[in-house]
């Protein structure tokens, strides 16, 4: 493609994300495209705090929910079988003592990682009045599986908060070094964010509008740092983590292969990787979706998506609980439309290419 032709299809990418970004069910948006040279189109545009109609600008952080997953533990536990400190083959007691004897001693890390650990979806730790860290960790090393481990995936804050905890155990750094190192996110604890911060839910349990701490309760509960939540992020942050995705450079091209290979499948169709959800599980790339896709969602309304054989990639964040939750289906169906146009978008450029 020329210099010309790009300028042009991003004009009209950009184009395309303003239309969804007006249209968006939620108080604020961040859309960005990317592809392996950089990013294609962006925009920020809504309301970041209802309570104080602060508009969301590129310089604020957003919530990143379940792509701390993908963004910070999946990549260090990676990091840590390159270097050799571990095998996914390894069960979790044979590389962490403190696990030995627990309940889920004899899963193998690549379980945990594809969500094969037979462990339910979350459990409502903070409520268990623990009185320190370790007691909310003792809790969850003592949560038993719902069935066999390797027998059936199943989508699990569980499995990252243990596999959060493993790389700290292995690396001796906690997993807010890590972050900020790679560069892609930045934990809100032990030390504030340095901008302005996108506000979720109010929180009954807090009994406060949460602006500038993790939304998720055990991840609050932790301390704020966890293996499953807790990562905020920029749209210009959050993109540079999806080029390296796209790029196959998250650790390096074997192991990022490795990550998306279906490690597990359920009934249902869905499709599990390496902490990343395959094509078509829960619907996330949209219903043209390609066949190699992969991505993560956050609660909190965000969404990354990557199209490897396309060559682009697709970050959304967003504040869809602010100022509380409801049902997904709106936010869901605005997703499909997007994804969609920019499938189809990308298409046409292709097309354009070939004649």
């Amino acid at each position: 493609m020329t210099d010309t032709a790009r300028t042009h299809f991003e004009s009209d990418l950009e184009g395309l994300l303003v239309s969804s970004a007006i249209n968006a069910p939620m108080p604020a948006v961040a859309i960005g495209i990317c592809d392996q040279a950089g990013v294609l189109a962006s925009i920020v545009h809504g309301i970041a705090n209802l309570e104080t109609g602060e508009i969301a600008t590129v310089e604020h952080w957003w919530d990143l929910a379940s792509l701390t997953k993908v963004l910070v533990t999946l990549v260090e536990m990676l990091a840590a079988v390159q270097r050799r400190q571990l095998m996914l083959s390894d069960s979790l007691g044979l590389v962490w003592s403190r696990a030995v004897g627990s309940p889920l001693g004899n899963v193998t890390i690549g379980q945990l990682l594809s969500y094969n650990a037979g462990m339910p979806a979350s459990v409502r730790y903070y409520e268990g009045g623990a009185a320190s860290r370790d007691a909310l960790l003792d809790a969850v090393l003592s949560t038993r599986p719902q069935r066999t481990p390797g027998t059936y995936p199943e989508y699990s804050d569980i499995n990252y908060i243990v596999l959060g905890e493993l790389v700290t155990h292995l690396t001796g750094l906690g997993l807010h070094e890590h972050a900020k190192r790679r560069g892609w996110c930045r934990y809100a604890s032990p030390h504030p964010l340095p901008g302005p911060a996108v506000a979720t839910e109010y929180c009954g349990w807090r009994q406060q509008l949460i602006v500038g701490e993790v939304h998720d309760e055990n991840a609050a509960a932790l301390g704020g740092v966890a293996g499953h939540a807790g990562a905020f992020g920029t749209i210009g942050s959050v993109l540079a983590g999806a080029r390296a995705c796209l790029a196959g450079e998250l650790v390096g091209p074997a192991l990022s292969r490795v990550a998306t290979q279906c490690w597990a499948s359920s009934t249902k169709g869905e499709r599990f990787g390496l902490g990343f959800l395959l094509t078509p599980t829960l619907g996330l790339g949209g219903d043209l979706a390609g066949t190699d896709g992969y991505g993560c969602a956050g609660f909190v309304g965000n969404r990354l998506w990557i199209e490897p054989s396309r060559g682009y990639a697709v970050v959304v964040l967003s504040n869809r609980i602010h100022p509380k939750r409801d049902d997904r289906t709106n936010f869901n169906m605005w997703c499909n439309r997007l994804m969609c146009d920019i499938a189809l978008a990308w298409q046409g450029r292709l097309a354009a290419a070939d004649e």
